[in-house]
C-alpha cells in the first residue's frame, strides 16, 4: 500500500488505539483534540523549533534532529552533497573522534589545499599523491573511528540512524530517559562543531553505494532516467545520492560551506517522543542549542516545472528482465486534489484485490507485481508512479495496453462507493498502525513541521481523505491520468530485440 510522507505522519494516531469506525465519529474528534493538547511546541530565540510529546510509561525517549535540506536544494556540480553531509555528521567533533585535534586540523587543512588538484577521476599528480597518502597515514594514527556512535551505544542507544531525501535530512535515536542531557550535548555538538574527518574515504563509500543502487541496478538506473525525463527544469530531476562526476569533485571544504548555509536554527526542528517533560527538559535543550547563532534562512528553488504537453518515454536497454514505470504529474498537499489522488491510487493498485493487481497479476497472469507510490519528494508537485514487472514471456507494452484499459474504465465509470469505502478503511488502518515506535513518531512530527510549518496540518489532510467521494475520484482520474501528462520508462532486455517492441 502506498503511503507518502504526509500520510505516514498521520500514523501518530496509533497511540489512540481506536477502530476505524470510532475514528469516523465523535470519538475521533475527541481523540484528535486530546492529542493536539498533549503536543507542545517551542521556538528558541535563535529560531530553532522544539516539539515534545510525552507518551507511555517506559523510561525511554526518541530524539530527532531534522533539517529542511535535501536533493532539491542542490545545484549542478554539487548533487549528492546533502546525503554526503549526513554520512559525515557521524564522524565526530573536535573533541570526539580524535586523540589530537590540533595536529589533525593541520593535516586536514593541508588535504583541502591539495584536493582541488584532483582530476575528474580523482587522481593527483605523482608528487602530491605521495603526500596525500602520507597525510592519511598520519591521520589514521589520530582518528578514533566510530567514537561518536560508540558513545551512544555505551548509554543504551538503539535504532540510531539518519536519512536524506529530496527535502529533508533526519537524525534519530532511542535512549533511556536518564540520558536526555547526553543526547542534547551530543546532537548540539555535531551541529556546532562537526569535523569533516575521513571525508575522502567516506566519499568512496557513497560512490560504492551509488554503484550498487543505481549504476549496477537496471531498475535504479531506470528510475534516475525517469526523473530526468519527467523534470526538465525542476531540481527533482537530480538523484538524491548525486551524480558520479559531482561526487568525485566534492571536497570537505564544500561540505563545510554547505553546513553553514543550511544547518541554521530556523531550518531545524527537534522532536522528542516518550518519557519527556517540557517543563523539565526545555531548559536543557536551550542550554545546548540556544547558543547556535541565528542566520538567514537558505533560499528555496523557485523554478516551476512547466506544464507537460505530451507523453514522454524513455527506454533502458539492458541484459535483464523487462520492468516499467508509468508516472503521472500531480499536485501535492495542501492542494485538495492530493488527497483524492491518494484514495484513487489505493483503489487502483493498493492491495491484492485492486483492479490493476487483479487483472495483470491474478487473472491475465502477464505481470508478477504491481506497485504504486509517489516520488521523488513532497514539497513540490511530484509524480504518481505505477511500477509493473512483466511475467515472462509477456512484455512491457502488453502490460501497458491492459493498464490503459483499466485506467480508461475508471475514467469512464468512476469507482464504486464500496471501492471508495474499502480504500479509506485500508488507508486508515495502515496509518493507525504504521508507527508504533517513538522514533517514527518523532521523525514525523519534525518532518511535517518543516514541510508545512505546522505539524497540525497533517490532520487537515486526513479530513480531506475521509471526505473524498467517488465523483471526486472520477474527476481527478480524467484530469491527471491522461497520456499528455505521463511518462513511461521501460527496461527492455537487449538480448531479445523483439521483446517489448
Amino acid at each position: 500500500m502506498r503511503i507518502k510522507l504526509i500520510l505516514v505522519t498521520l500514523s501518530l494516531l496509533t497511540f489512540f488505539s481506536v477502530s476505524f469506525a470510532l475514528a469516523e465519529g465523535n470519538e475521533y474528534q475527541k481523540t484528535l483534540n486530546n492529542f493536539k493538547e498533549s503536543v507542545r511546541e517551542f521556538t528558541l530565540e535563535n529560531g530553532l523549533r522544539v516539539i515534545f510529546y510525552k507518551r507511555g510509561d517506559a523510561p525511554v525517549f526518541a530524539g530527532v534532529v531534522a533539517a529542511r535540506v535535501g536533493g532539491s536544494d542542490e545545484v549542478p556540480g554539487e548533487t549528492g552533497i546533502s546525503h554526503m553531509f549526513e554520512h559525515m555528521a557521524f564522524k565526530g567533533t573536535s573533541k570526539i573522534g580524535t586523540s589530537d585535534y590540533k595536529s589533525e586540523k593541520r593535516l586536514l587543512d593541508r588535504l583541502e589545499e591539495i584536493a582541488p588538484h584532483m582530476d575528474e577521476q580523482g587522481n593527483l599528480p605523482e608528487k602530491e599523491q605521495a603526500e596525500w597518502a602520507d597525510i592519511h597515514k598520519q591521520l589514521a594514527k589520530l582518528w578514533i573511528s566510530d567514537e561518536f556512535t560508540r558513545e551512544y551505544e555505551r548509554r543504551g542507544a538503539s535504532g540510531m540512524n539518519a536519512t536524506t531525501d529530496s527535502e529533508l535530512t533526519r537524525y534519530f535515536v532511542n535512549l533511556p530517559s536518564s540520558e536526555f542531557d547526553f543526547w542534547c550535548r551530543m546532537e548540539a555538538a555535531r551541529l556546532k562543531d562537526p569535523v569533516m574527518r575521513q571525508f575522502y574515504q567516506e566519499r568512496e563509500v557513497v560512490l560504492e553505494e551509488r554503484r550498487m543502487r543505481t549504476d549496477d541496478s537496471p531498475e535504479g538506473k531506470l528510475y534516475e532516467m525517469l526523473l530526468g525525463v519527467s523534470f526538465l527544469h525542476h531540481r527533482y530531476q537530480n538523484p538524491v545520492i548525486g551524480y558520479v562526476n559531482d561526487l568525485k569533485k566534492l571536497t570537505a571544504s564544500h561540505l563545510d560551506k554547505f553546513r553553514k548555509r543550511f544547518y541554521v536554527p530556523g531550518n531545524i526542528v527537534i522532536a522528542f517522543v516518550g518519557d519527556v517533560d517540557p517543563d523539565r527538559d526545555l531548559p536543557i535543550v536551550t542550554r545546548y542549542f540556544g547558543d547556535i547563532p541565528s542566520a538567514p534562512m537558505p533560499a528555496r528553488p523557485t523554478m516551476v516545472e512547466p506544464k507537460q504537453e505530451g507523453e514522454r518515454s524513455v527506454v533502458l536497454e539492458h541484459e535483464s528482465s523487462p520492468a516499467m514505470y508509468v508516472g503521472f504529474k500531480k499536485p501535492i498537499y495542501p492542494d485538495p486534489d492530493d488527497a483524492v489522488i491518494s484514495v484513487m491510487s489505493e483503489i487502483l493498485a493498493g492491495s491484492s484485490v485492486s483492479p490493476l493487481y487483479t487483472e495483470l497479476v491474478k487473472d491475465r497472469k502477464i505481470a508478477t507485481s504491481v506497485d504504486v507510490f509517489e516520488a521523488p519528494g513532497n514539497a513540490y508537485p511530484n509524480l504518481l508512479l505505477f511500477g509493473i514487472t512483466p511475467k515472462f514471456p509477456h512484455s512491457n507494452l502488453e502490460n501497458l495496453t491492459i493498464f490503459d484499459q483499466i485506467i480508461d474504465r475508471l475514467k469512464e465509470k468512476g469507482p464504486t462507493e464500496q471501492q471508495v469505502k474499502i480504500a479509506k478503511r485500508a488507508m486508515a488502518v495502515e496509518y493507525l498502525g504504521k508507527l508504533k515506535s517513538n522514533s517514527g513518531l518523532a521523525v514525523d512530527l519534525a518532518s511535517v513541521e518543516l514541510l508545512h510549518h505546522d505539524w497540525k496540518s497533517l490532520f487537515n489532510w486526513y479530513d480531506q481523505v475521509m471526505n473524498v467521494s467517488a465523483a471526486d475520484i472520477k474527476r481527478v482520474a480524467n484530469q491527471y491520468l491522461v497520456r499528455a501528462n505521463r511518462v513511461v520508462a521501460r527496461v527492455e532486455d537487449k538480448r531479445d530485440s523483439n521483446r517489448g517492441r
